[in-house]
């Protein structure tokens, strides 16, 4: 395997293994509560994303933004009823 396929294989985890802890997170906030609480699903990948820019700089910003980009899309998609409320 080449470098370029390598680094391009790590890009590729990094992306989908933010998308599935996010998921799997916002999922189990689902599941376990009434009402979605949409300010813990933004809160714990930001926090997680802050503490790893801070600790590992930028070797880890390609996870870091797709958690935090993956958290505010699965927050207005489980609570897309809660914004457009049709009364």
């Amino acid at each position: 395997m080449s470098n370029n396929t390598k680094s391009e294989l790590r890009f590729l985890n990094q992306v989908l293994f933010a998308l599935w802890l996010t998921a799997d997170y916002a999922y189990l906030l689902h599941l376990t509560n009434g009402k979605f609480p949409w300010f813990a699903l933004l809160g714990a990948p930001v926090g997680l994303a802050i503490i790893l820019l801070c600790w590992l700089g930028k070797k880890y910003a390609l996870f870091s933004f797709v958690l935090v980009a993956s958290a505010v899309v699965f927050s207005i998609a489980f609570n897309w009823n809660a914004i457009f409320s049709v009364h």
